[in-house]
């Protein structure tokens, strides 16, 4: 690989993960207010500082009249401070193992069996990164009123879990966000894929899906695959705002929460958490489609590099 080639790869890289990261903070802050109702709704009745709410609607609207349009924002700074590093682990793993699965063959690359290997390592390896996001947003959101505040904000947050629970505290719920990740993102790869060759005409790499494309299939595709992560989702939310130890894992949450609260325990906060998936995923796969798209089109990397390393 000559010297040229390689500064190209290396702005291939770097736009690959600006792309992620616009997109992803997009994607936050389109969602994050239903995220908000459905994180309270999935955790009534685990932790004694919560407001109990009669459904959706009724958790939106309480939300807004006691802590204004702010309260459906609560907890955004850490998914929106960690988005970038999230999108680059996601869409890094997946590329890296389904270049080592498939090679350059784009027929392989496509191959449904390597989608959901490529998936269920991008789901495993974003675990790592999501799991101390998600645990300090998730405890944010459930905050309603100065009365029941436990934490002032992120720093707080992880500064008090960092000093009662240590470095580990912060990975609180680790297992159950690996098991709904593992189930999300293979329904979230392999959807996306089905809807790319029902759409495309052209075939991989579907370069001929348009922008309203990539906003339809991948909003559906949100919708669906946190449909399908949903119950999943639910143990983990609840796992994750235990402040007193009720849970010993995920199976006896499971265990635990289904004797208490029965098959209800699986609905509330269900379409919150579609509807949320799909202006999210929409504004993720048409802003990172649309910017990469840009790029290539216009030979950007080239053009840097012609520019500013080399004289022609």
């Amino acid at each position: 690989m000559t010297k040229k080639e390689k500064a190209i790869e290396n702005i291939d890289a770097f736009t690959h993960f600006v792309a992620g990261w616009v997109s992803g903070c997009a994607g936050v802050l389109v969602s994050h207010p239903l995220d908000t109702v459905k994180v309270r709704l999935q955790t009534q009745g685990v932790s004694a500082i919560q407001q109990q709410y009669r459904g959706t609607w009724h958790c939106l609207s309480e939300t807004i009249k006691n802590e204004k349009v702010y309260g459906l924002f609560k907890g955004m700074s850490s998914p929106l401070l960690g988005t970038a590093l999230w999108n680059a682990v996601i869409f890094g793993t997946y590329g890296n193992t389904i270049r080592w699965l498939a090679g350059d063959s784009l027929e392989e690359q496509h191959r449904m069996s390597n989608v959901v290997i490529a998936s269920l390592a991008s789901g495993f390896t974003q675990t790592f990164v999501i799991t101390p996001l998600e645990l300090t947003k998730t405890r944010l959101q459930i905050q309603t009123s100065q009365k029941n505040q436990v934490y002032k904000g992120l720093i707080d947050c992880c500064r008090q879990i960092y000093r009662q629970q240590g470095f580990f505290g912060l990975f609180k719920g680790f297992n159950a966000t690996f098991i709904r990740d593992a189930i999300g993102f293979t329904a979230f790869f392999g959807i996306f894929e089905q809807f790319s060759r029902w759409i495309s005409k052209e075939g991989p790499p579907y370069r001929d899906i348009t922008i309203v494309g990539h906003v339809v299939a991948g909003g559906l595709t949100g919708a669906i695959s946190w449909g399908c992560a949903f119950p999943a989702d639910v143990i983990k939310c609840r796992i994750q705002v235990d402040y007193d130890g009720r849970y010993n894992g995920f199976i006896d949450c499971v265990r635990k929460s289904y004797k208490e609260e029965g098959p209800a325990l699986f609905r509330r906060g269900f379409w919150p958490c579609v509807l949320r998936g799909f202006p999210m995923n929409a504004a993720i796969f048409s802003i990172y489609h649309y910017m990469i798209r840009v790029y290539e089109d216009h030979d950007i990397a080239d053009r840097i590099v012609t520019k500013f390393l080399y004289v022609d």
